[in-house]
């Protein structure tokens, strides 16, 4: 489980670290311009990852149904999350989309997945240690956006259950593509009615900082889902509202409460007991 611990904490960084520049897109843009611009322009340089793909892919009459399934959830996840960041507080978004790692971990449970009793007692210690770490002051209006990032830590949480069975299907570097793929297909229609298709070009700098990472991260955590408990994948990948603020810390000169000091010392033992678990 050693690599899926590596790859989930590589993913909450490529997640984490541009979600400043995601922020300042959608507020500049709008949703759909961005969900547009952000995918396009991370297929375009993850295509290379191609080159290593054991040819086309066989699609069976599942796999079409997952793939289908997983990019129109794709798309609304992008689309409600993205709501959430146009309209809310940042410091109240990121830790509440991040509980999509909870989520997904639940989801796994359910579903029968079986992995060491330690990790499930250390899963929401991670998880109440992302809360707190991205938590912050309780000023007048810094609740917006709230109940649109919980409806979008749901969508993720089952999009990241779907990694896994998606990546048994066709591959992890076939599964990220086609779920990508159709999560465009049904963005562009949209984007053309709305006649926004061509924004992201007035913003192109933070879109390609978010879409980059987000594409990056994807392929990622499609990749520690695959070879390793998907409730593990989840928490630590979710583990990206942390990295947001530390990244507000230090590039935005944003002050932290103790219970945000708290809740990145509880992330950091939390990660720290997961991968010491599965590397034994």
């Amino acid at each position: 489980m050693g690599i899926t611990v590596l790859l989930g904490v590589m993913c909450a960084l490529a997640w984490g670290l541009p979600e400043v520049q995601l922020a300042r897109a959608t507020r500049n843009l709008g949703i759909v311009p961005t969900v547009i611009g952000s995918i396009a322009i991370g297929l375009l340089v993850t295509s290379p990852i191609l080159f290593f793909a054991d040819g086309l892919p066989y699609i069976t009459g599942k796999g079409a149904v997952l793939i289908t399934v997983m990019g129109i959830l794709t798309f609304g996840g992008y689309v409600v999350a993205f709501s959430a960041f146009q309209t809310g507080k940042l410091t109240i978004v990121a830790p509440t989309i991040a509980c999509e790692g909870a989520v997904a971990a639940v989801f796994a449970i359910l579903l029968g997945e079986s992995f060491d009793t330690r990790v499930l007692l250390l899963l929401p210690v991670a998880a109440i240690g992302v809360v707190l770490a991205a938590m912050g002051s309780s000023e007048k209006g810094q609740s917006s956006g709230a109940l649109k990032a919980a409806f979008a830590a749901l969508i993720w949480g089952g999009i990241l259950t779907m990694a896994a069975p998606v990546a048994d299907e066709v591959g992890v570097i076939w599964g990220f593509v086609l779920v990508r793929l159709v999560a465009l297909l049904i963005a562009l229609p949209i984007g053309l009615k709305l006649g926004v298709v061509g924004r992201a070009r007035l913003d192109w700098k933070n879109v390609a900082a978010w879409g980059i990472g987000d594409s990056v991260a994807s392929l990622l955590f499609v990749a520690a889902a695959d070879r390793g408990p998907v409730a593990v994948a989840g928490v630590l990948a979710a583990q990206f509202a942390t990295v947001g603020v530390i990244v507000g810390m230090v590039f935005l000169k944003e002050r932290l409460h103790l219970r945000q000091w708290i809740g990145i010392v509880t992330v950091i033992l939390a990660i720290s007991a997961i991968a010491a678990t599965g590397a034994g």
